[in-house]
């Protein structure tokens, strides 16, 4: 368990992402509009996509079970984020 930690630091902390200037871009404009109309709960998932997609393209380079990993837990998070959302009061 202490190597498995030691290794994921080991990446995290050293790790290099390049994102499209547009990505950027169009998280922020997304971002803004969410705020200005007050649909909090669209940006935060917008947010999360956004995230997830870029963590996704650092997870590619990875071994498969940190893809593995990755993928299985951010669904799992996507799925109780929405459902916690459509269960709550507005």
């Amino acid at each position: 368990m202490v190597e498995t930690t030691k290794g994921i630091f080991q990446v995290t902390s050293h790790a290099t992402l390049e994102l499209p200037a547009i990505e950027v871009t169009a998280l922020v404009i997304l971002l803004a509009c969410c705020l200005l109309f007050r649909f909090t709960r669209t940006g935060l998932l917008v947010a999360y996509l956004f995230v997830y997609r870029w963590g996704w393209l650092f997870f590619m380079e990875q071994p498969q079970e940190m893809l593995f990993g990755y993928m299985f837990f951010g669904c799992v998070v996507g799925i109780l984020t929405v459902i916690s959302m459509l269960r709550s009061p507005s």
